[in-house]
């Protein structure tokens, strides 16, 4: 398991994918409404611990920021800044290695996976997983409406086709409709 605690949560998602887990991860939290954003949401806890071996779903708990409760305490908001500063310098050196990582990645490839069928926001998980972002998406009913809620869309088609070799540097387009319209 990746060490994701700090993480937004759609990094965090495909941290674990890359991890070699393709299956559903268990998120906790994500407010009233749920988690409709990935990139809005912070992973303030994980289950399993960084290091160990992912045996079943992972536990992802997620907040808007992951902050204790102790804001009377000074010499705990002492602490807590200092933590924060931490977390901030480690984040942008993840940041800066990530970076680094995408830059020696351009000329990567991949075998393109099957994504007809799939849920548009997962399919788009499973190509950034793998390095591919690229993405351009078609309404599949050629009525040229926007993918708003990528989630409430599901693949009719993909170009490349799945199982083809593909560089990273490859524009992938997703044909997708509405997920109560047929394909």
């Amino acid at each position: 398991m990746p060490e994701i605690v700090g993480e937004r949560l759609d990094v965090a998602l495909s941290d674990i994918e890359r991890a070699g887990f393709d299956e559903e991860v268990e998120v906790l939290g994500g407010g009233t409404f749920g988690v409709l954003d990935e990139s809005n949401w912070t992973v303030c806890s994980q289950e399993p611990v960084s290091g160990e071996e992912i045996t079943s779903a992972p536990r992802i708990t997620v907040d808007r920021s992951c902050k204790g409760d102790d804001q009377g305490d000074p010499e705990a908001a002492e602490s807590d800044e200092a933590a924060d500063d931490q977390a901030v310098a480690a984040q942008r050196k993840k940041e800066k290695k990530r970076k680094q990582k995408a830059v020696a990645a351009v000329s990567d490839t991949f075998v393109m996976p099957a994504l007809v069928g799939m849920n548009l926001q997962e399919a788009q998980n499973r190509l950034q997983a793998r390095g591919s972002f690229l993405l351009t998406q078609t309404d599949g009913t050629g009525q040229e409406r926007f993918q708003m809620l990528d989630y409430n869309w599901k693949v009719c088609g993909q170009r490349p086709a799945a199982g083809t070799v593909t560089d990273v540097a490859t524009l992938v387009e997703l044909v997708a409709v509405k997920l109560s319209e047929s394909c």
